[in-house]
Parts: C-alpha cells; sequence; structure tokens
C-alpha cells in the first residue's frame, strides 16, 4: 500500500512540474508573440513616457483648478508622443549605410 502511495506521490509530483514547464513555456511564446506583433521601442517608449505625465498632471491640476491647463497639457502630450512615433518610425525606415 505504502509503495503505490509512493508511485502517486512522484506521479503527481512529475504531473506538477510537467505542468510548471508547459506553463513557462507559454509564457515566453506569447511574449515573443507580443514583441513580434508590437515593437516595444517603437511605441512603447514614446508613449509611456507621456502617458505617465498625463496621469500625473491630471490627478493634480484639479485641486488646484487647473482643469483648462490640464486638457492642454493632454493635447500637448499627445503631440509630442505622435511626434517621438514619427521620428522612430522615419529613422527605422532609412536605408542602413553601407560600410
Amino acid at each position: 500500500m505504502s509503495r503505490q502511495l509512493d508511485d502517486l506521490a512522484a506521479r503527481k509530483a512529475l504531473l506538477l512540474a510537467q505542468l510548471r514547464l508547459e506553463r513557462m513555456q507559454v509564457a515566453l511564446y506569447a511574449g515573443q508573440l507580443r514583441d513580434a506583433v508590437r515593437p516595444a521601442s517603437l511605441i512603447g517608449g514614446a508613449v509611456a513616457k507621456p502617458a505617465a505625465a498625463v496621469a500625473l498632471v491630471e490627478a493634480i491640476a484639479p485641486l488646484f483648478g487647473l482643469r483648462r491647463f490640464a486638457y492642454w497639457f493632454r493635447l500637448g502630450s499627445i503631440a509630442i508622443a505622435m511626434l517621438g512615433i514619427a521620428r522612430k518610425w522615419r529613422r527605422g525606415a532609412q536605408p542602413a549605410e553601407a560600410d
């Protein structure tokens, strides 16, 4: 009886280890797919910094009665993000110089 319980415990441990390995593989494949679909260097950096600034200003501005300032700040940050994306896109579209 004890031998069967030991075998079941070992099989359970093996199945759990296989499950963890498969979960890690799925997470790895999902990360690779996400990087292939959306290049982080192009979109992520150009949007993340202005978005954080907008969130901060929109949280603080109404406390001081600066709603109009928050609106114009949001529009300006969107314009800056679009400019950053356009620059990175244009830089990536230029042909590489041959050495």
